[in-house]
């Protein structure tokens, strides 16, 4: 690459198709994208886990984090003796066959899955997408246990939105077991209760989930089961958030702490929310049912949402539901999900703990 002067700027991949069009691979003068280039790139994202990651939860870890590793485009996740490598990009297709046996040489999987997520999909469809493909190696069982800080999550690495445990989010796990000893906790978006575990785990006194699909709740169950806690430990609604939030508003019902971790995206029988232009409303409704002195756990993933714009959004709702918002706590991405400096847009979970006076 080069600027309209002539003065070289680096290297890049180039993509004719999609938002980016060149992902830069070197600022050098020369530079041959080779096996040998791969692999020191590789190694070097090998030791940074090695020693930033801690031996408890290096079975489930992001091992490969795209643009900050040199590897643009791509991102590989370890699930137990499985590898997940995500594509966001077509160019990734330049080097991916000479990266598949580089993974096998340096981290030895049992199988290596490919996730294209090059194809923008809408969040009707994104249930819709096919499973990972097999790369390389034996295929996985349909479910397998990893484990987390001594909890154990069953997790479906060919599944076409999630295996079912979101690595990014491990600090947000580990600040809300520290604060739910003795709290009633409403937990919403709950998924396959990741959270929640943490909650019950950390001593709240109750943990209502609330989320839209049934089979997120058996997955929990499943996981309390795995980790050798009640099964039932956790009461579980499913439905529209919005809905059951007034439901607790109209019966007076509130919580001690709530957990809010929507989707960026979500459609739940017709209804659409959507991170960007319904966080002000969603932090309403929150406030509405948090206990006098309760706090609130609330997590944005949307790359598009800036930190200025989330906690104006949240500010916002809980000042139309009579509540003033403080920010105690936070936290964002564990250390395997580095971000480039010179690239801050890449810092995209936020993880703040509101006190509500």
């Amino acid at each position: 690459m080069a600027d309209g002067d002539g003065n070289h700027l680096g290297h890049a991949l180039y993509e004719p198709e999609g938002a980016v069009a060149l992902r830069m691979v070197s600022r050098a003068e020369e530079f041959d994208w080779n096996d040998a280039v791969l692999l020191d790139r590789l190694r070097w994202a090998k030791e940074h886990r090695e020693r930033y990651v801690e031996d408890s939860f290096s079975g489930a870890c992001r091992l490969v984090h795209a643009d900050a590793d040199g590897f643009p485009g791509l991102a590989v996740d370890r699930y137990g003796e499985f590898l997940l490598v995500y594509k966001y990009a077509q160019a990734v297709d330049s080097y991916l066959d000479r990266l598949v046996p580089l993974l096998e040489q340096e981290f030895a999987p049992k199988g290596i899955y490919l996730q294209d997520r090059t194809r923008s999909v809408t969040a009707e469809d994104s249930s819709r997408r096919p499973p990972a493909a097999l790369l390389a190696g034996k295929a996985a069982p349909p479910e397998f246990e990893v484990e987390e800080d001594g909890l154990k999550f069953i997790v479906d690495v060919t599944a076409p939105v999630s295996p079912g445990l979101f690595l990014d989010l491990r600090a947000g796990r580990r600040l809300l077991e520290g604060i739910s000893k003795g709290r009633r906790v409403l937990n919403l978006f709950s998924f396959t209760g990741a959270l929640a575990l943490r909650a019950v785990r950390g001593g709240a006194t109750d943990v209502t989930n609330v989320d839209a699909a049934a089979r997120s709740h058996a997955r929990c169950r499943q996981n309390l089961a795995a980790s050798e806690m009640d099964p039932e430990a956790c009461e579980a609604l499913s439905g529209d958030v919005f809905k059951f939030l007034e439901r607790f508003r109209q019966r007076e019902r509130v919580f001690d702490l709530v957990v809010v971790d929507p989707p960026p995206f979500s459609t739940v029988k017709g209804t659409t929310f959507s991170a960007l232009e319904h966080w002000n409303q969603l932090a309403e409704a929150v406030a509405r049912v948090v206990a006098p002195g309760g706090e609130v756990l609330a997590v944005a993933n949307a790359a598009g949402l800036t930190e200025e714009e989330f906690l104006g959004a949240v500010g916002e709702g809980c000042q139309n539901a009579g509540r003033s918002p403080r920010v105690i706590d936070e936290c964002g991405l564990p250390p395997d999900f580095p971000v480039l400096a010179a690239f801050p847009e890449g810092k995209y979970l936020k993880v703040k703990l509101l006190s509500l006076g």
